[in-house]
Order: C-alpha cells, then structure tokens, then sequence
C-alpha cells in the first residue's frame, strides 16, 4: 500500500525510526527504535491523519468517537478528528485520558465527552499489549461500544501468550487492531532500500526470536 511507504519514509526523514542497537523497556536489546513523539508539527500530523483516514477507508471503520490514550495517542487522535471534520465532513467526538484521576474541578479520569456510537481508539505503537489493555479497563466504567484500535506501528511481538499483542487484544476483548505499517513492512522496505539493507538479517532475527 502507497500509506505505508510514505508513512515509513516521513518515520525515517523525522527520526521516529531509526535503525542500530537499542534497549528497550523491556531490556530486549532491538535493531530499530520508534518514537512518534517527533511527529510535534502541523505537516506530520496531517500527513499522518491522512494516512489514517486512507486506512479507515480502506477498512470501512465506521465510528462517532475518537479517543486518544494519554501522552502519546492525544495529538494523533485530536489532529485525526480535526482533520476529518475539515475533508471529510465526519464530526467525531474526541476524548483523552488522564494518568492521575482530578479531584478537583471537573475531576474524573478523562476530558471529553463519548456520544453514542462507535469509539475508534488511536495510539502509536502495540507492542506487548500491555498499555492497551490498561486503557481498556480504564474504559469498561463508561460502557462504550468499541472494536477497534488504529495505531501507527504494530511490532508484531508477543503478549503475554504465545500469539501476537494484537491477536490477543482481539481474543479478549474483541477489538481488532489496525496499524499503518508493522514490522513486516519495515523489512520489506529495507530489503528493497539499499541505504538501510544491512539492518534486514538483524531485524528479521529480532522478528523471529519476538515475534509471533
């Protein structure tokens, strides 16, 4: 798909992916890195809502919120509600999360009202599975109707059983993720990309040893 070469080619031009050695969170030591949070001005986001909306297009997502986890899935998901009320005339609801619950004001643990309807949520990355699921269950008070999650990148590893995070989010809780590139597409892309074809043997190992 044209989506996932263009958004692999801005990843690449920005600095959110980057090829070498690098420790995780998780202390797995992985032949690339990730970090949406450099996508910080206007172009990228719209580029990348575009992006989105050709994938929502293109698996006929049908929905009336948008919610973004905090701190990371907020600017993709408010810039993707924006974007989509200006081209396609779509009025979402956007909803973000808080980490500490407010006790003053306001107070409660998100900003933002749901309408009723289809809650689409937006994120960077799925690794584990494990934030997603936390969000989850911060979500199950409010009795949304939600199926999908759309994320940026899937790196395709395991959960905390023998298959995919995103095969389990969807055994679960049935929520069907969705990504604009995985793992799978960054190694065909390096393959066929002579400036970073030296990282292809240490990436599909990474996939073989983590991935599902």
């Amino acid at each position: 798909m044209d989506y996932k070469k263009t958004f692999i080619e801005l990843a690449i031009e920005k600095n959110a992916l980057k090829f070498g050695s690098f420790k995780l969170k998780s202390e797995r030591i992985s032949p690339y890195f990730f970090n949406s949070g450099v996508f910080s001005d206007g172009k990228s986001l719209s580029i990348i809502s575009n992006l989105f909306i050709e994938l929502i297009n293109q698996e006929n997502l049908k929905f009336t919120n948008i919610f973004g986890p905090a701190y990371k899935g907020i600017p993709l998901a408010s810039a993707l509600s924006a974007f989509m009320s200006v081209n396609d005339n779509h009025i979402t609801n956007f909803i973000y999360d808080r980490k500490d619950q407010k006790l003053h004001g306001e107070k409660g643990d998100i900003v933002g009202t749901f309408r009723s309807g289809n809650t689409l949520i937006v994120d960077d990355v799925i690794t584990a599975g494990t934030a997603i699921k936390n969000t989850l269950t911060k979500l199950e008070k409010y009795n949304l109707q939600t199926d999908t999650l759309l994320v940026l990148l899937d790196r395709q590893e395991k959960g905390s059983s023998n298959i995919s995070a995103a095969e389990e989010i969807k055994k679960d809780f049935n929520i069907q993720v969705h990504s604009l590139i995985n793992i799978t597409d960054i190694i065909e892309f390096v393959t066929n990309t002579s400036e970073f074809n030296e990282f292809k043997d240490s990436i599909i190992q990474y996939k073989e040893e983590y991935g599902s």
